[in-house]
């Protein structure tokens, strides 16, 4: 797999709005260079001699606007002056929080925003979850407020009992959701799944019933095989998404993947923990690992089917159509899966690219996991909830792009005109790449950072692509796109790159949320 993406460390956090008049983004610049260099390639002597791992921090903050002294361990920084910001008028986005900590080593840090989530029953779109990496979760209830500088965020996670009796939990958030419906639940879950070295492990689901007052603990699945070290449990993995059921308002999904750092707890050790997609039909109460097949004695996992060794197949998205009534979600070196009970899941006849074929992408009945060659490292998906519509986005084990394909609802009379999503659309992406040592079609960074949103605009859908930076592109102007950010260009938005979550809400999409790095 691409390890560059293990070279990102030192993460702060910039959270932002946008709340434009007129059109999402409508303001935006032309579209920009996309980056991806690997800044401090050319060494010296003195460079070539430090840890690699001290190399890789410092091409890290290079790419972030800080140099760094160059000495063993610790390191005094300096910040370099950033980009020339917008003329007034032209910059949308603005920031919320929650506000940086100055730290003696590395600057203004908190921490990056992996996940963001709205809570359904409030039509305002005020109330506002947020999850980073090591900084937990945290919650406004003014996240909408015109003025940005007003806007309020509290820690929720910081001290907890639920954690107590865990051996070096960290409050690493992968995954956020709240329950439709105003039932107070809250689900969180630990573990970072973006592939970085600071991609720290979680303890398993941080679940809520009184919108993030109080948490309980949630380590394991209800149906782990009996037996010493033998379960599927969430220890040592990462969350990379939740999704709940509109059919029935009980029924969540959960996509369990990697967290680089759970190799410190054993997470890669067979039969400790297990990655894969796990389903609740109680709220998110309990949980139970689901069966994943290619058909007919041919599960790719499921409980009653020996252990995948060393921990499970990675799921990297997962989301729910409230049109076709069916989960989809992305699992690594197999594929895109449907299910419309969260409990079995069928491979998709038509893949979201030429490339994910069952040849290239064979099931390994018998514990052990896909193949390499199967063109999917990690996999987003969106829903236009209006349309029906669903987006899928690919990259391989290279960050080569595998496009981003759309499947066409049709919708009439509140029905799709086919039974199965049949991903039959292609939006050209070739500026969303750049030609690296890794191949021709690089999404810089997309094992790291690959956020996708499709929002309904009248007629249209608008789809927001986050990379390195975020990018938009209207699909009935033909999806021209637009770089939104520009993080490192004289034209730039003043938002920092690494866009990790997308956050918009159904009362008004015209507030867009984006978390990221800086």
């Amino acid at each position: 797999m691409n390890r560059w993406a293990f070279t990102r460390l030192f993460g702060t956090l910039l959270f932002l709005v946008l709340a434009a008049p007129g059109s999402v983004f409508a303001n935006a610049q032309a579209i920009g260079s996309d980056r991806h260099s690997r800044a401090g390639e050319s060494t010296s002597d003195a460079q070539k001699s430090l840890p690699p791992l001290v190399r890789q921090a410092q091409r890290f903050l290079a790419e972030r606007g800080v140099k760094a002294s160059g000495i063993r361990g610790p390191r005094r920084v300096t910040r370099v002056a950033p980009p020339r910001p917008q003329d007034a008028g032209t910059s949308m986005w603005q920031p919320v929080g929650p506000t940086g900590v100055d730290s003696q080593n590395y600057g203004l840090v908190t921490g990056r925003v992996t996940a963001l989530a709205l809570d359904p029953s409030d039509s305002t779109g005020n109330r506002l979850y947020l999850g980073t990496t090591g900084g937990g979760v945290w919650f406004s209830q003014n996240a909408g407020a015109a003025a940005s500088s007003s806007v309020v965020f509290t820690p929720l996670t910081d001290t907890l009992a639920a954690l107590s009796d865990v051996t070096d939990a960290s409050i690493s958030i992968g995954a956020l959701t709240v329950q439709p419906g105003g039932t107070g639940v809250v689900l969180a879950g630990t573990g970072d799944p973006n592939d970085a070295l600071d991609s720290y492990y979680g303890a398993g689901i941080l679940r809520s019933t009184d919108a993030g007052e109080s948490w309980t603990l949630i380590q394991e699945a209800a149906n782990s095989p009996e037996g010493y070290n033998q379960k599927f449990g969430f220890i040592g993995e990462g969350f990379a998404g939740f999704a709940w059921s509109t059919v029935n308002p009980g029924l969540v999904v959960a996509a369990v993947s990697q967290a680089y750092e759970g190799t410190l707890v054993n997470a890669g050790v067979a039969q400790s923990s297990y990655e894969g997609l796990y389903y609740s039909t109680d709220n998110g109460a309990t949980w139970n690992l689901a069966t994943i097949t290619d058909g007919a004695g041919a599960d790719v996992q499921g409980p009653n089917d020996p252990f995948v060794s060393p921990d499970g197949n990675a799921a990297t998205s997962v989301v729910w159509n409230p049109v076709r009534g069916v989960f989809i979600a992305a699992v690594r070196f197999h594929g895109y899966y449907q299910s419309t009970n969260g409990v079995t899941w069928t491979r998709l006849a038509d893949q979201p690219g030429s490339g994910l074929t069952t040849s290239f992408c064979p099931t390994n009945s018998g514990g052990s996991v896909g193949s390499i060659s199967c063109p999917i490292f990690r996999g987003s998906l969106a829903v236009n909830p209006e349309t029906g519509d669903t987006f899928a986005w690919t990259v391989d084990d290279n960050n080569q792009d595998q496009g981003i394909w759309q499947d066409k609802c049709a919708i009439s009379s509140g029905a799709c005109s086919t039974q199965n999503p049949t991903f039959s659309q292609q939006w050209n992406t070739s500026v969303l790449e750049t030609d690296t040592i890794e191949g021709p079609a690089t999404i810089a960074n997309g094992d790291y950072n690959l956020a996708l949103a499709a929002v309904p605009s009248e007629q249209d859908t608008l789809l927001l692509a986050g990379g390195n930076d975020l990018w938009k592109c209207s699909l009935a102007e033909g999806c021209i796109w637009r770089n939104t950010t520009n993080a490192d260009t004289c034209m730039s938005a003043m938002v920092g790159g690494y866009q990790h979550a997308l956050e918009w809400d159904t009362n008004n999409p015209l507030e867009i949320f984006i978390g990221n790095d800086s």
